[in-house]
């Protein structure tokens, strides 16, 4: 019976555990990442093992449309990167973390 009790407490930890990771929106909002001006996120101040996990997944994500739209559309990676930054940066709610076009954090 220990052992049914402690199987089920390691799945309700494993189930639990992915849920309490951050989201994209909820580090944006803290401040914690913003658009960086190359077309992905980027970590704003400080660092942890969580926001550069976030980044991560993130970027790849991006990374991959970025090459199937630059693919499709017979242009480099780094221009639909460039203008997804535009994009992104002009959708982004007030507060949120920005770099502008000389590197440096900006908030909206």
């Amino acid at each position: 019976m220990k052992t049914v009790k402690h199987i089920l407490l390691a799945l309700t930890f494993a189930v639990a555990l992915p849920a309490a990771a951050i989201t994209l929106d909820a580090a944006r909002n803290q401040g914690l990442v913003g658009e960086a001006n190359s077309g992905y996120i980027a970590v704003v101040d400080q660092s942890s093992a969580e926001l550069e996990q976030l980044v991560a997944e993130v970027n790849a994500k991006r990374k991959r449309e970025y090459t199937a739209i630059a693919k499709r559309n017979g242009i480099s990676v780094a221009q639909v990167a460039a203008r997804a930054a535009e994009k992104l940066e002009a959708r982004l709610p007030p507060g949120a973390y920005y770099q502008d076009n000389r590197g440096r954090w900006v908030q909206k």
